[in-house]
């Protein structure tokens, strides 16, 4: 398929590769994190993200969280692995070969997708409100998002 240099124009100048040497759906995947979601969500990107991903999760049949590895796997999101697990709070690292294409300020940003779906997620299962926060680790080939899920279980929401 021959590529047109016009798809340059879509994207910032900041996207770290030329959109004419990335594949279609590398490039599908950069046009819909680099650029639309920011256009049609503008200044409330997060919470809107955060908010849809969260109803998502919270409509999974989903019986335990270790479930949450597979959707992700399923839905190409990443490889997702547990770093850390508590009663209250659980952490996660997911890496994805795409990460790297976005530059840090929009992937952190359009992460908040993957952050409300694993939040509704263990709200589903555990029935208690949870909370979920993303941060990126940055090493020197890879980017890395990690998610934090604070369960508050003075909230039961079956009640």
């Amino acid at each position: 398929m021959r590529q047109s240099f016009a798809v340059s124009s879509l994207f910032k100048e900041r996207i770290l590769l030329p959109p004419e040497s990335v594949s279609n759906s590398s490039l599908g995947y950069l046009f819909f994190r680099e650029k639309l979601l920011e256009l049609v969500l503008g200044d409330s990107e997060t919470h809107i993200l955060y908010w849809v991903g969260k109803e998502l999760g919270n409509s999974l049949d989903i019986l335990v969280t270790e479930e949450i590895e597979d959707i992700f796997l399923q839905l190409d999101l990443g490889q997702v692995h547990i770093t850390q697990q508590t009663a209250n709070l659980v952490k996660y690292r997911i890496s994805h070969h795409r990460f790297n294409l976005l530059p840090p300020s929009r992937l952190e940003k359009t992460c908040y997708l993957e952050a409300g779906f694993i939040a509704g997620a263990f709200e589903k299962v555990t029935s208690y409100y949870c909370a979920a926060h993303v941060t990126l680790q940055e090493n020197k080939d890879q980017v890395d998002v990690l998610i934090e899920v604070a369960i508050d279980r003075a909230k039961n929401l079956a009640t």
